[in-house]
């Protein structure tokens, strides 16, 4: 008897794919405007260009979300991640012939791209699972994904050192990078080509791609959704934060040191390690994640998020966000250990806030998950976008102040969601007994109408 089930393995291998995609592109994104700014200064390129590439990943992934479920039915999950994680390699490939316009048109691309692989990925796990190993596999899937992040800091910083770079990073270092970079895209390419078939497979309709369109809008203004909106609007307004504004922060406090590569390396080795603890945590937990509650485990994350936004203020300079300062921060000089502290609890939270809601969308839209999860990635790249757009112009408390508010309410949001599925599936479960103990009595009745026949007659 195999030590693992079938389903079991295909979320692992599902993993190993994510795992060696976003080693890449997490690994990239760290480091992205640092690397434009240093081909800026031969005239290469805008210095800006990074921004502008972000705001266009961001601007298509959340339109693309819209097509994104019909996309990943039509195609299957397995084959549309292929195709997402092809975008994925175009991408990192441009920055070996670092080419502006390139940039933009390969920006959209992954936009595109992200989508299809971020639903294809939602409607392949839930496909692989039933409600007894939702919370299990997302926690494990989430695990191996963003160990990435982990070893993605450490294979930058162990490179910045040996080559010895500062604050400009070298065309051989680029090289070197992106090479890596586009090869391990391709290798994911190959891992996601190799899944097996979903264990429990959805029946679509790929004939009618109009009613799998209007199918997503449907479900879009159903109740649930229009509050979840609000959960999933926070993950991206977060999302953004750990991705490129607290990095920034960190960059541009010069009280922190002066090797800002290596200091962002060691942030990313941080919120990495913080990301795989809650997904080794939250799969440990398994089955008792169903008896403690996900709401309890949502509160959990929500309370380590305002810690760290506490921190934050204490600890960086309010223009650190939008420039390089010397300024003491709130309410202390700004610390390297608190504030990679603060990286791996931002990554431990978003690994929490993530895993649950994965494991609701399992369980509540098993029979719609690609709707579901498109739906998912519509609203967190919104919102990610939105926030690129306004980080240039607002200072480090404003983004503090907006994250414990949304994080507040959206914690408010999903705690009523939860409430109510949970009681909507005690009363399926109540109608399901009482159905099994009606049928259970008849045939009761029925055995002693057959006995009483049986004895008139003898």
């Amino acid at each position: 008897m195999p030590l693992l089930d079938t389903p079991t393995l295909n979320v692992i291998q599902l993993g190993f794919g994510f795992f060696s995609t976003f080693f890449a592109f997490n690994s990239q994104g760290f480091i992205e405007e640092a690397v434009i700014d240093s081909a800026a200064d031969s005239g290469n390129i805008n210095k800006h260009a990074g921004y502008y590439s972000l705001a266009i990943i961001y601007a298509v992934f959340t339109v693309a979300n819209f097509a994104a479920a019909p996309i990943v039915d039509i195609l299957t999950p397995k084959w549309a991640m292929v195709l997402g994680s092809l975008c994925y390699a175009i991408f990192q490939a441009g920055f070996l012939f670092l080419n502006e316009w390139y940039l933009y048109g390969s920006s959209a691309l992954l936009g595109l791209g992200a989508s299809i692989i971020w639903t294809g990925q939602g409607s392949y796990l839930s496909q692989n699972c039933t409600k007894e190993t939702t919370s299990r596999n997302s926690s494990m899937l989430w695990a191996m994904s963003e160990s990435s992040l982990l070893l993605g800091g450490v294979f930058l910083f162990i490179v910045f050192s040996v080559q010895g770079a500062q604050d400009q990073i070298p065309n051989s270092t680029i090289n070197i990078l992106y090479s890596v970079f586009t090869v391990l895209s391709l290798i994911s390419t190959v891992i996601f080509a190799l899944l097996r078939a979903p264990h429990y497979p959805e029946t679509v309709d790929r004939k009618n791609y109009g009613k799998l369109v209007a199918s997503t809008f449907k479900l879009m203004f159903t109740k649930k959704m229009i509050i979840l909106a609000f959960v999933f609007a926070y993950t991206g307004i977060e999302q953004s934060f750990w991705t490129a504004i607290y990095p920034t922060c960190i960059s541009f406090t010069k009280q922190l040191g002066s090797n800002t590569n290596a200091l962002l390396a060691l942030n990313a080795i941080c919120t990495g390690f913080g990301q795989i603890a809650a997904g080794v945590l939250s799969g440990l937990l398994g089955d008792k994640v169903r008896k403690i509650g996900r709401d309890s485990i949502v509160l959990i994350g929500t309370i380590v998020h305002l810690v760290v936004y506490a921190l934050c203020y204490i600890n960086f300079p309010q223009d650190s966000s939008l420039k390089k300062t010397d300024d003491m921060g709130g309410l202390i000089q700004p610390n390297l250990a608190i504030a990679l502290i603060a990286g791996g609890l931002l990554g431990f939270g978003d690994a929490i806030w993530n895993t649950q809601i994965y494991s609701f969308l399992c369980d509540t839209f098993s029979k719609q998950s690609a709707q579901a999860f498109s739906l998912f990635k519509l609203y967190q790249s919104a919102l990610s976008c939105a926030a690129f757009f306004y980080a240039p112009v607002l200072q480090l408390y404003w983004h503090l102040v907006i994250l414990v508010v949304t994080s507040l309410f959206a914690a408010c949001c999903f705690f009523y969601v939860e409430r109510i599925s949970r009681e909507t599936s005690s009363v399926r479960d109540s109608y399901s007994f009482t159905d099994d103990k009606i049928t259970k009595q008849r045939g009761d009745v029925q055995y002693r109408i057959n006995e009483n026949e049986q004895q008139n007659s003898a």
